[in-house]
């Protein structure tokens, strides 16, 4: 597979392919503190961080918050959970101002069954992301 740039999950897309993926991206802004994704909440989108940096928070059983990671612009938030039909299992809060490209889980869904070639690319694209996650903590 033809890796054309370094982007989180268009990187194995081709140019005509990026448009067609970008049909049905929302793009949205953030400011610092501003809350983007709650704990428990059922959303499966997939965000995209062009710009800004997020802090991955969660409650211990005191209900106490905690930081365990932030992600800075160039990469995902919500993959996992676009894989694993959970529940969001922790609060995403904006350290920064931010720009991010929101891809709707429903509106992916569809546009993967339509083109099933992209649906490989975007979860070679996803595979290759939570690896990264996944050795970056064990290596930390």
């Amino acid at each position: 597979m033809v890796k054309y740039n370094d982007h989180p999950l268009y990187c194995f897309l081709s140019p005509e392919e990026k448009k067609l993926l970008q049909t049905i991206v929302k793009s949205q802004s953030f400011m610092a503190h501003e809350t983007i994704i709650n704990l428990g909440e059922r959303n499966r989108d997939i965000i995209c961080l062009e710009e800004g940096s997020v802090s991955i928070q969660v409650e211990d059983f005191e209900g106490n918050v905690r930081e365990v990671t932030r992600i800075h612009s160039g990469n995902l938030v919500g993959e996992m959970n676009f894989i694993i039909p959970t529940r969001r299992t922790a609060n995403v809060v904006a350290l920064t101002f931010g720009e991010a490209d929101i891809i709707p889980f429903a509106k992916l869904c569809s546009l993967l069954k339509e083109y099933p070639l992209l649906a490989e690319k975007i979860f070679s694209a996803l595979s290759l992301q939570l690896k990264d996650k996944y050795l970056g903590m064990i290596n930390a």
